[in-house]
């Protein structure tokens, strides 16, 4: 692998008008200086990115899998399959989602924590996103009941101990009592506590931020509804401009309207558009297993035989390309849904997220409709069509 690379005779993704060719010099994994094409004197290894545009690398907070693993394998080489399937997808940063199972062995805990921050051929895990154990079984979704118990701070430290340091998000349910105590121990520990999988009503909701909850997890999707007379948590999410959410748009998980709506009430700045993808993505169309349940993939959509929603199979790129024409924003908006507003949810926009000198050379290079030409990971080239 080169120690610096430049990448050259591109459009950048912060303005389609400007049609001005630019050129980026990157050394040791770091964006150095971003110039209009032919002003960087460089001699050495090129990547001509043949006018396409230049955008940062994406980041999915949620992602269970991809390319037939899953988080919950506990197997290292599961983890480079996920990495490797995400990088050709164009992206370049994940969480990696899974549950936890009380009262059983849960390996695949300490190998996420081992991957984290690991050279896995592709994208690179930032660590561990768990949706549960302290959630609603009534609004469980798609997760398994025996992941799913009351909160219990011992509990919590052991998973925090089997984490390894690499615990990241954890998703509650506010409603359920004993949760503030797990809330006030995870934001205390820097981790980030995330409204989901719960029955909490506006008020209860609102109390469950007071407590120190500043995500939501897959915003409509497993919770209330909107009611003009019973609120729920969307009023209380809309309401209050410090709460970040998810959203899958994929025109399944939420009608493409309820993103339109959701982008117009909320500050753009909170919105981070996720897969919720599972080991489908990236795969043909088919039957495979989840959870040891046969689901079906087919149109990006992940359902159970039954009919539950349990994730997309949808990339990142055109779930951002839906966000873009769900709500008729700009190309540089919908990708801030995947870039710049998860870095800054996950406190990394310092160096990701954007393209700036001095950030990680995390980048792709797309065309109009999201297609992605190349993947470029620390200055290297992982993934190129």
């Amino acid at each position: 692998m080169p120690d610096s690379v430049l990448i050259k005779n591109t459009v950048l993704y912060c303005d389609l008008k400007d049609t001005t060719k630019y050129d980026i010099l990157v050394s040791k994994g770091k964006i150095i200086r971003i110039s209009p094409s032919g002003q960087i004197s460089y001699s050495g290894h090129l990547i001509d990115a043949g006018g396409y545009i230049a955008a940062p690398g994406m980041i999915d907070i949620h992602i269970h899998g991809a390319g037939g693993s899953d988080s919950l394998d506990g197997k290292r080489d599961s983890f480079e399959n996920i990495s490797t399937t995400l990088a050709s997808l164009g992206t370049t940063s994940f969480l990696s989602a899974m549950v936890y199972m009380p009262g059983m062995e849960n390996p695949h805990l300490q190998v996420a924590g081992e991957c984290t921050g690991k050279y896995l051929g592709g994208a690179g895990l930032l660590g561990i996103y768990i949706e549960g154990p302290f959630i609603n079984l009534e609004k469980r979704g798609g997760i398994v009941p025996e992941s799913i118990t009351k909160p219990s701070p011992d509990l919590l430290e052991k998973i925090m101990e089997e984490s390894a340091g690499s615990l990241r998000m954890m998703v509650v349910a506010p409603e359920i009592p004993g949760t503030d105590s797990i809330i006030g121990r995870l934001t205390n520990a820097g981790i980030i506590a995330a409204f989901g999988h719960s029955d909490a009503g506006y008020e209860e909701t609102r109390q469950g931020f007071d407590a120190g909850i500043s995500h939501v997890t897959h915003l409509f999707n497993a919770m209330r509804p909107l009611h003009h007379r019973n609120p729920g948590p969307l009023a209380a999410i809309f309401e209050n401009p410090q709460i970040s959410f998810e959203l899958i748009a994929d025109s399944h998980h939420i009608h493409p309207g309820m993103v339109n709506l959701a982008a117009r009430l909320a500050e753009r700045r909170n919105i981070a558009c996720i897969t919720d993808g599972i080991s489908g993505m990236g795969l043909p169309e088919g039957t495979y297993k989840y959870n040891n349940r046969e689901y079906i993939s087919k149109n990006g959509l992940a359902r159970y035989l039954d009919g539950t929603l349990i994730g997309s199979t949808m990339g990142l790129g055109n779930i951002a390309k839906n966000f873009m024409n769900f709500t008729g924003c700009s190309l540089k908006e919908a990708i801030d849904t995947v870039t710049v507003n998860p870095a800054r949810i996950l406190g990394i926009e310092s160096s990701k997220g954007s393209l700036e000198a001095g950030k990680d050379a995390d980048i792709i290079i797309i065309d109009q409709d999201f297609n992605i030409k190349n993947t470029i990971i620390a200055g290297n080239s992982v993934y190129k069509n």
